[in-house]
Formats: C-alpha cells, sequence, structure tokens
C-alpha cells in the first residue's frame, strides 16, 4: 500500500519523472531562431510596419485562432503600429478557411499582408487568390502539412515543416504566435505584454495539445506567475469569478476563459469575445454579458447533443463510426465535439458529416493506432479541402462525393485499424485510501499541473471507498458513477483537485 507521505513519488515513478522535470522554465524555452523562415517573416512585418503598410490578421474563430489573433494583434499595437486590422470568419456562415467573404473584404481594403494564425497550411487555393490582388501572405500555423498541397505564400511559419529545427513540435496555433513575437521582441528589443502568456496557456488548453514539454512550460509560467500575467480583461473576469488561491484554481479559471471565449460568433470578421478581449470601455460589460449568455446556452446545447449521441451510440458494433446529420441534429459549430464523444465512448474513429453552405462537412477524430489526416489525404480525391492532426481533422467535400468518399474511408480503414480484442484496462498509477489523499498531498500533486493530453489527473485504485467517505468531504463530478450504500468498493478513479475525484470504475470487492 502507498501511503500519503510517498503517493506523488508514487506517481512520479509510474510517469518515468523526476521533481527536477517540473521545474522547466521560460529560459528553457530552445531559440525561436530554429523555426524555418522566422528571418523572412521578421523581416517582412518590419517592413510593412516601417513602410506603413496596411495588414490584416487572418484567424479562426475558436479559442486557439482568437488568442493567436490577440497577442499578434496585441503586441503590434505595443509597438506603435496602426495600420492593422483582424478579421474573424463565423463558422455558421463560412467553411474553414480562406473563403469568398475574406477575400472580398481584402479586395475592398486593400490590404498590402496578410497574416494568417492558426490556419493557411492546406489554403491553396485561397492564398492563390489573395496573391492576385497584389498582397503578400505569410501562413502562421501548427496543423499537419500536405507536401503537395502546400500553399505558395510568402513564407511559411509552422513546426510541421520538414526543414523546421525547432525542436518541439505539439504547439498550438497561438504557441507558434508565441515564439514569433518573443523572436520579435529580442530583434526590436521591445518587451512583450506578460498577459500574452496567459492568453497563449488559454488558446494552448483549448485546442487540447499535449501539456508537456513547451506547452507545459506555457502554462506553467502562467500558474506561478499569475498576478505578473493578468491584464485588464483577465482582471475583469476574475471579478466576476469565485476564487484563485490554488494552482487548480488558476488552471480552473483558465479553462473557463478560454469556454467562454469559445462564443461569440454572430458576425462575421467582428467575433465578439475578441472585441470583448480588446474593449476597454463600458461596452466590455456588456460584450460580457452576452458571451456568459452563450456560454449557457452552448453548454445547455451540449447536453442535448450528448443525450442524443448516447442513445445513437448504444449497443453500437462496428470498426468505425459514420453519423450523417441530414436531420440537423448537431449544429456545426459541435460536430467536431460530437465525433470526440463518440470516440471517447466506443475508442473508434468517428466521423461525424452535415450539409453546410451548399457542400458536405466533415469533422473526424481517433484515438491512438489511426490517423485521420493520413486517412483523408487517401480519400482526397473525394475531397474539395481537408486538414488538421493526426487526431482531429476535417474536410468539406461536394455532396455527390459522398457514396465515393465512405467506399475510399472504409477501403482505408480496413487495410490500417484493426480493433483491439483485449478489454482495455484502466492503468492506475497508485494505490491508496480515501484518507491519503488530503489537502497536503493535493499540494504536492499540483506540481503535475497543468492536466492535459499525455499529462492526466493522477489515477488511482482507491480501496475500500464507502458512499459516506464521500458525503460533505468530495465532490463527484456529474459523469461519476454511483458507489452502492451498503458496501465499501475498491475504486479506480481520477483525482481532480483537492476535493474532487470522478470515479471511473468500480471494482468487485
Amino acid at each position: 500500500m502507498v501511503t500519503k507521505s510517498n503517493l506523488f513519488s508514487k506517481i512520479l515513478e509510474t510517469r518515468n519523472l523526476k521533481t527536477a522535470d517540473l521545474e522547466c522554465t521560460l529560459d528553457d524555452l530552445p531559440d525561436e531562431q530554429l523555426f524555418a523562415n522566422i528571418d523572412k517573416v521578421a523581416l517582412r512585418i518590419h517592413e510593412a510596419i516601417y513602410n506603413n503598410e496596411s495588414m490584416i490578421i487572418f484567424g479562426h474563430d475558436d479559442p486557439d485562432g482568437i488568442t493567436s489573433t490577440y497577442i499578434l494583434y496585441n503586441y503590434l499595437n505595443s509597438c506603435g503600429y496602426q495600420r492593422h486590422s483582424y478579421y474573424i470568419p463565423n463558422r455558421n456562415i463560412e467553411s474553414h478557411g480562406i473563403q469568398s467573404n475574406f477575400i472580398e473584404h481584402v479586395k475592398q481594403g486593400a490590404f498590402d499582408l496578410v497574416i494568417t494564425v492558426d490556419n493557411g497550411i492546406s489554403a491553396y487555393d485561397g492564398i492563390e487568390s489573395l496573391k492576385k490582388l497584389g498582397c503578400d501572405i505569410i501562413v502562421t500555423d501548427h496543423h499537419l502539412i500536405q507536401p503537395d498541397m502546400l500553399p505558395d505564400a510568402y513564407a511559411i511559419l509552422n513546426p510541421q515543416l520538414p526543414e523546421c529545427n525547432y525542436p518541439f513540435k505539439a504547439l498550438a496555433g497561438v504557441g507558434v504566435v508565441l515564439m514569433l513575437i518573443r523572436y520579435l521582441a529580442k530583434k526590436w528589443e521591445h518587451h512583450i505584454d506578460p498577459a500574452s502568456y496567459f492568453w497563449a496557456a488559454v488558446g494552448s488548453i483549448a485546442d487540447k495539445v499535449p501539456m508537456i514539454g513547451i506547452n507545459r512550460i506555457i502554462v506553467r509560467y502562467v500558474l506561478e506567475n499569475f498576478e505578473q500575467t493578468q491584464d485588464q480583461t483577465v482582471q475583469f473576469l476574475l471579478r466576476n469569478y469565485s476564487r484563485v488561491n490554488t494552482y487548480t484554481d488558476v488552471f480552473n479559471f483558465i479553462t473557463y476563459t478560454s469556454r467562454l471565449i469559445a462564443n461569440g460568433r454572430e458576425e462575421a470578421g467582428q467575433h465578439t469575445a475578441l472585441r470583448f478581449i480588446l474593449q476597454l470601455s463600458d461596452a466590455k460589460a456588456q460584450l460580457f454579458e452576452r458571451l456568459e449568455s452563450q456560454k449557457n446556452l452552448w453548454e445547455r446545447e451540449l447536453n442535448r447533443v450528448f443525450g442524443f449521441l448516447e442513445t445513437l451510440s448504444e449497443d453500437f458494433v462496428g470498426n468505425y463510426f459514420v453519423y450523417y446529420d441530414d436531420d440537423g441534429v448537431i449544429p456545426y459549430s459541435l460536430l467536431g465535439t460530437a465525433s470526440t464523444f463518440i470516440v471517447n465512448r466506443l475508442g473508434i474513429p468517428t466521423i461525424m458529416l452535415k450539409h453546410h453552405n451548399g457542400n458536405m462537412v466533415c469533422e473526424g477524430r481517433c484515438g491512438e493506432g489511426f490517423n485521420m489526416v493520413e486517412a483523408f489525404t487517401h480519400c482526397k480525391d473525394h475531397l474539395i479541402q481537408f486538414g488538421g492532426h493526426a487526431k482531429a481533422a476535417g474536410f468539406t467535400m461536394l455532396p455527390s462525393a459522398y457514396d465515393n468518399f465512405l467506399e475510399c474511408f472504409n477501403a482505408y480503414l480496413s487495410d490500417n485499424f484493426i480493433i483491439s480484442e483485449e478489454v482495455s484496462e484502466l492503468n492506475y498509477e497508485a494505490e491508496c485510501r480515501i484518507e491519503d489523499m488530503d489537502n497536503l498531498t493535493w499540494q504536492s500533486m499540483e506540481l503535475l499541473l497543468p492536466w492535459g493530453q499525455k499529462n492526466h489527473e493522477p489515477m488511482l485504485l482507491i480501496k475500500a471507498l464507502k458512499q459516506t467517505d464521500l458525503n460533505g468531504n468530495w465532490n463527484l463530478d456529474s459523469g461519476s458513477l454511483h458507489l452502492p450504500r451498503e458496501k465499501a468498493c475498491d475504486c479506480i478513479a481520477l483525482w481532480r483537485s483537492a476535493n474532487q475525484i470522478r470515479i471511473l470504475k468500480i471494482l468487485d470487492s
């Protein structure tokens, strides 16, 4: 039995970590000079500022794209530059990537330079259209590349490029932009707003990039220096938030912020969340109320969709899951979330499709042992555009290509994905009793924060757990199983905070 005095040590041992591994700081970040093309990008931005050219930042309407847009826009602002603007597309109106609305906006504004953030690496046709208008395009992105469809941009900043020597490839889009402005800050001797790290943490956590390496360093810096990384927007949000006393509280606040700014898609080009972050006047409160209202509606909608998916996936048998939402049950903005729900429930590759703006759109998700981008690459003859990550990717295609795509996808999956016949076991990291899980031990566990992919909450085998042990002392999150009242049970659970656990499995006693 592991006692509370060495519970943390056991977790470190299981994860093959030493305490020193958890003590990396910003000083340990690799040199941004290792990014391919970063000199060319920096020189072109400097030229635009020096010559007072007009520039527009083209983002994406998720938290990663919003925070990417904001920290670049804010840094250029701090340099005294005033001829830059931004454009956040509304996914309910425009498909992903550079579409006709933005191209027309660039034409009408006669912009000299376009900088994409968190997108652009698969926008071959869109970039060709922009080039015909006479402007230069810089792509900053983090998604996987398709070498035969790499856009002919002025310069591309993406750690996935084969020639890029930057050692960490799993940055979020906002992480790439943060490294860019860190490089500009050194070249121009003009400091970065410390709040840029807070917003980089928000975007990184929201985009579910692995919470290891540089991503962990960024978020950990915010956890340990929260007061120094606040701006007026963070301080405004804190007035409407319960408490921020511990590292766990700060992490939860970052997560709350990411969920708040995921809303605000009413207007194409002028995202409400980004306007809220930038706003300095009394209108900030009005924008916040609008975002909070949308967040509450979104959460209710999410619960409705999850209930539908539970019914849809019940007793499902197969090696992949496809759902075509011809009845409009799942909003377009929740297609990816719906796919993730099914993957977590069934453990198989999942694609969700629906009609959108005259085409068919898809969000695909998968777990280990499969690669969505490679699957879509195999089927690219049937697609208009596709891109993303190994475990999360999407595409657009003509409705007429639906049957041919499914046939191609099914053939690829049959050759490249085999369902394990073994029942997946929950691999707990240590064994303890409920009394071992006290506040003092949790303070040690907080050194492992931030939680995320490849760095989950501690998974424990809790011995002889009784319902009465939890009454009044512990919170079980909404996904938890219910303990029988009559007897003590051994349970596998995630330890989520000082007084919260999520029971994953009740074992036979």
